[in-house]
């Protein structure tokens, strides 16, 4: 595992450090380049400035902001003697300074570190960690940050980090604040084309960069897996991270605490829909076609890109794989994930998958249509109009299809092992259950809420109000408020990617029924661009006459 972190940071740091010598070789071609090498050059001090001196500056960030207290060894050895034995042992067993250690008070399950260099590094535990997971869970958890130190892999990051900046600082240089050229230069002017490269590079390079990010978090979770000799403690304590980080009702404090550590932290909280299938006051549940959806979904793969780590059920399947290779079960046995996979219709999954990839992108192909013909017939603007609303259009009608005229009847954990699920296309269904909080956590004004129904998982319901803006202001400072631990029906479209969520149709609660608009302004969009389209079309035909 360790070779395939190798590989992945030699290769991404090789490819950033080409696309940015790439770019050099452009600005030397170019005559009249002046001041981009100081630019360059005071980014990459700077960037080593901040490296060196981040780890206070964030010490007094959390301490003023988040209420995150320092606490000394001995301290944490009489609140968690068990734990602190482990971290010294681990320590001293791979020949590292016991790193600080910091005590965040908030219930939000989470936990990270960060410093420039091994021996000062921090380790930060949110409370929430001790309450949703058990000895064995929390000493995973501390490995897997240890693993980052280890590994000096946050070195790395900051490394691939400084040369985006400096790919920007050349796009912004160039593009941005380019300067004609005098009359009498006989060179073509190519600094567009420079700033351009340098845009295109730095937007390839921010994925590399998520890539590399992606490949730390499982040479961590390797590390963590052997300290502990049980990677079912980690896997474990995922699941739990999720579920409790779904399920806390958090303030904006807090929801800023969680955004602001996202690449830090050992879960990236905007994904955690395997948390929530999991029922931490029932019997044990088998998850096992909940991973499908992960392991085998192509809309998994491309909700993965955009993440700072990798899939639950991808890491899970790792450290499942680790534990066979020891010889040791696994609770989750994949075995029997990779044979429901078999029996997966395929054809079906790709087929949903690139048609609905067509669709995701109908309204831009209309809309560049309409930019072609645009560019070809000045003043053909209502065309552009019309074709942008067609696509919308039919976009909207392929995401609010029903598969019949009364909606299914189903559990949000059934939901959750529909592998076939995807974020464009809907299920039309309908869950009972109980609001318990605002899907936007800590928000005053949101309009959509989070549900719990009697499989223990959670779901977020997704409101629209007739008047856009204001109207869901005012349905989150009412309706939306009054909800808040009553019981109710949900009727409408359920999607799937790093998220689940059901578009609301209708939602009934304190014995009425609430009409939610999202088809209406998925559909009604489209149709008035279509008609605003037509009547400009119309209008002007009409002056030319």
């Amino acid at each position: 595992m360790k070779n395939k972190l190798l590989i992945a940071s030699t290769v991404t740091l090789g490819i950033l450090l080409s696309f940015v010598f790439f770019v050099f070789y452009l600005i030397a071609f170019w005559a009249r380049v002046v001041n981009i090498q100081f630019l360059v050059a005071i980014t990459i001090v700077t960037n080593f400035i901040l490296w060196l001196v981040s780890p206070c500056i964030t010490d007094w960030v959390q301490k003023a902001f988040y209420k995150v207290r320092r606490v000394s060894f001995e301290e944490f050895k009489g609140l968690h003697s068990e734990l602190a034995f482990f971290i010294e042992g681990a320590c001293e067993k791979n020949r590292i300074k016991i790193p600080r250690l910091k005590i965040i008070e908030d219930s939000n399950p989470t936990a990270y570190c960060y410093g420039s260099y091994p021996n000062n590094a921090r380790v930060v535990l949110s409370e929430g960690i001790f309450k949703y997971l058990n000895t064995e869970e929390q000493k995973a958890v501390v490995a897997h940050e240890l693993g980052h130190i280890v590994n000096k892999d946050f070195i790395i990051m900051t490394i691939a980090v400084t040369l985006l900046q400096v790919l920007y600082e050349v796009y912004y240089h160039f593009l941005r604040q380019r300067r004609p050229r005098s009359s009498g230069s006989k060179k073509g002017d190519i600094t567009p084309f420079i700033g351009a490269a340098s845009y295109i590079l730095y937007i390839v390079g921010s994925y590399l960069v998520l890539y590399l990010s992606r490949a730390r978090e499982y040479l961590a979770d390797r590390f963590s897996a052997v300290q502990t000799g049980n990677p079912d403690a980690l896997s474990m304590a995922l699941v739990k991270i999720a579920y409790g980080i779904a399920s806390e009702v958090d303030t904006q404090s807090t929801q800023r605490l969680l955004a602001s550590t996202r690449a830090m932290g050992i879960y990236d909280f905007k994904a955690a829909p395997v948390g929530t299938a999991y029922n931490p006051k029932g019997a044990p549940r088998d998850l096992t076609k909940v991973f499908l959806f992960d392991v085998f979904n192509p809309w998994a793969a491309v909700s993965e890109i955009n993440s700072t780590h990798p899939l639950t059920g991808k890491r899970i399947r790792a450290l499942s794989q680790y534990a066979k290779e020891t010889a040791r079960g696994s609770i989750f046995d994949f075995e029997k994930v990779v044979q429901e996979g078999k029996k997966l219709d395929i054809g079906r999954l790709y087929t949903d998958f690139f048609r609905g990839i067509i669709i995701y992108l109908l309204p831009f192909l209309t809309s560049l249509a309409g930019i072609m013909i645009l560019m070809a017939r000045p003043g053909s603007y209502p065309v552009f109009i019309i074709l942008l609303g067609a696509g919308l259009l039919f976009q909207g009608l392929y995401k609010f299809t029903k598969s019949g005229d009364t909606p299914e009847q189903t559990t949000i954990f059934e939901l959750m092992q529909d592998v076939y699920a995807n974020p464009l296309k809907g299920r039309f269904v309908e869950i009972e259950g109980n609001v318990i909080g605002k899907a936007d956590a800590g928000s005053y004004f949101g309009e959509d809420v989070k549900m719990q129904d009697k499989s223990g998982c959670l779901i977020y319901l997704n409101y629209e109000s007739i008047i856009p803006i204001l109207g869901n202001i005012f349905f989150g400072l009412g309706e939306a408020k009054k909800m808040l631990g009553e019981r109710c029906k949900a009727i409408g479209w359920f999607r799937r990617s790093s998220y689940q969520v059901v578009d609301l149709d209708t939602i009934e609660v304190f014995g009425k029924t609430i009409k939610s608009y999202t088809k209406f302004w998925g559909i009604v969009t489209g149709l008035f661009l279509i008609v605003l389209g037509i009547t400009l079309f119309l209008i002007r035909g009409y002056l030319l006459l």
